[in-house]
């Protein structure tokens, strides 16, 4: 996130696009380590990646959402 932006006081789409950025990034790097090193991680790990990804998929939609409505008005 840009804290700066926040810190600054811009507006909230912004802000809201720089969190969106971070949970991108974020959501990028977990499926690319399922997809990458999913042989090399036991069921356990396997399984608390799978469950963060989908928690981080959630956020991260709703972020999207609330940069939309914030576009909108």
């Amino acid at each position: 996130m840009d804290v700066k932006a926040a810190l600054t006081g811009k507006d909230r789409e912004a802000i809201l696009k720089s969190c969106e950025f971070g949970e991108d990034v974020a959501k990028d790097t977990y499926e690319k380590a399922l997809e990458n090193e999913i042989e090399n991680l036991n069921l356990e790990q396997q399984t608390m990646i799978k469950a963060h990804h989908a928690l981080l998929k959630v956020d991260h939609d709703k972020v999207k959402s609330m940069r939309n409505l914030a576009m909108a008005d």
